[in-house]
């Protein structure tokens, strides 16, 4: 998972890649539309608020997604904040746990 530091206001681009022994591999969920698919959360650590609630990233190759944080709309504030990311392998959930500290 690719993360920046970034202002209150700033929009954060927020990346993940898959992959396996062979090279970059999709998870076995899918969106409606039938694209693979991982989800992000991102709570604020001071009060647990859930500021994104499990939305779908965008899915930018085989095995890479991005999403664009939007601090300005989405965030309480400066502070820290815990991103986390969920996609399905063979009926396995993989998460991917990170921080980020927005500033004023």
């Amino acid at each position: 998972m690719t993360i920046k530091s970034a202002y209150v206001g700033e929009d954060v681009p927020i990346e993940i890649a898959y992959s396996d022994a062979t090279g970059a591999v999709d998870p076995d969920d899918q969106d409606t539309d039938e694209t693979p698919d991982a989800d992000i959360t991102i709570t604020a650590n001071s009060d647990g608020t859930e500021v994104i609630s499990a939305q779908s990233m965008t899915n930018t190759d085989v095995g890479a997604f991005e999403y664009v944080w939007d601090t300005d709309a989405d965030a309480n504030g400066s502070g820290t904040y815990v991103i986390e990311i969920t996609a399905e392998f063979n009926s396995e959930t993989k998460i991917n746990k990170s921080q980020i500290t927005l500033k004023e």
